[in-house]
């Protein structure tokens, strides 16, 4: 029998933001610094499966802030790029809102515990907090380079559902990663691979989750 769902944890890029494909922003940054794809690629690693972690995951966890992302980064192209310009190419990976989930949360924060989990950095999580109004919607925030831990590492977990007061099994994450589904089963969790907003509702329809009716 399923354990019942204390808390719904939203993941952000993906599910409630519509992000550029990873390979549009790899061939931008190699087009902008004269950099080949080849060398670049491994900078901008963002799966977290590897160590050492690449400077991206670095920069996700924390370990790397604003200006030491750019100051490595940029040791390794053919064409330095100003600190702005990296900085703008970063938010511009942030393609806009995915308004159906934005809907179907406003509509689950309506009757539930709701928080997110975001495996993000400090450029991207200060755009979204400026562009974006879903985060009203959450109880409880929790991103990657404020943790300094990223999905899917079990720890983060852990750390997630002590915070929120519950067992494990009572967090259901809600992610388009496999690879963070994976990890959130694997630390006790409950997980839904997000495809999309209706699949979503009707997936945690079957789970007896309730959530408001459009009027």
């Amino acid at each position: 029998m399923t354990d019942p769902v204390s808390w719904l944890v939203f993941d952000l890029g993906g599910v409630l933001v519509d992000v550029a494909p990873a390979e549009v922003t790899l061939a931008t940054l190699a087009r902008r610094s004269e950099t080949t794809e080849a060398t670049l690629a491994p900078l901008l690693r963002e799966r977290f499966v590897e160590t050492p972690y690449s400077p991206a995951e670095r920069f996700q966890t924390g370990e790397l802030d604003e200006a030491s992302f750019h100051a490595e980064l940029n040791a390794a192209l053919a064409r330095p790029l100003a600190f702005g310009e990296l900085i703008a190419e970063v938010e511009a990976m942030l393609l806009g809102v995915k308004p159906d989930t934005v809907d179907l949360l406003a509509r689950l924060a309506a009757r539930n515990r709701v928080a997110c989990y975001s495996n993000t950095n400090a450029t991207h999580w200060r755009y979204m907090a400026r562009a974006f109004d879903f985060f009203r919607h959450f109880d409880q925030t929790f991103a990657s380079q404020e943790l300094g831990i990223a999905k899917p590492d079990a720890r983060g977990f852990e750390h997630i559902a002590r915070v929120l007061d519950t067992v494990p099994a009572g967090c259901l994450l809600i992610d388009d990663r496999e690879i963070n589904v994976r990890g959130a089963r694997a630390a006790g969790w409950q997980a839904l691979h997000f495809s999309d907003a209706a699949t979503l509702a009707n997936d945690l329809s079957a789970l007896g989750v309730d959530f408001e009716c459009r009027p």
